[in-house]
C-alpha cells in the first residue's frame, strides 16, 4: 500500500487537479459509518501454532522410518498427529462422501 507521505508534491498536486465526480458516492455520516463492519482478508488470520519442545519416546522403527524420509521428520510426525487429532475432534475431516450403491433403494 502506498502512503501519502511517499508521494511527491507534484504527484499530490496532479491528483488534486483531477476533476472527479463524487456525486454518486453516499455521504459518510456517523450513522452510516456505524453500520459498517471491518473485513480483514483471511490470510491475515493465518494461525501459526506455537511449537513447544518436549521429550517423547517413540519406537525405534517408527523414528527410523520418519528419519529415513530426510530432513523434516519432526514436522512429518507432527502432521500425522495433527491429522489424527482432527479426525477425533471433527469426525468428517478427511472423509469422502460415499456414493449410493446401484440397485438399492434409499
Amino acid at each position: 500500500m502506498v502512503n501519502k507521505e511517499d508521494w511527491t508534491d507534484e504527484e499530490l498536486e496532479e491528483l488534486r487537479s483531477r476533476e472527479i465526480d463524487f456525486s454518486d458516492i453516499p455521504e459518510l455520516t456517523p450513522e452510516y459509518l456505524s453500520t459498517l463492519k471491518r473485513v480483514v482478508p483471511r490470510e491475515h488470520f493465518k494461525v501459526v501454532p506455537i511449537k513447544k519442545p518436549i521429550n517423547i519416546k517413540l519406537d525405534s522403527d517408527v523414528l527410523e522410518y520418519y528419519k529415513s524420509k530426510g530432513k523434516g521428520y519432526q514436522t512429518r510426525i507432527n502432521n500425522v498427529l495433527r491429522q489424527n487429532m482432527l479426525r477425533e475432534i471433527a469426525p468428517a475431516y478427511g472423509k469422502q462422501k460415499k456414493e449410493p450403491e446401484e440397485g438399492k433403494d434409499a
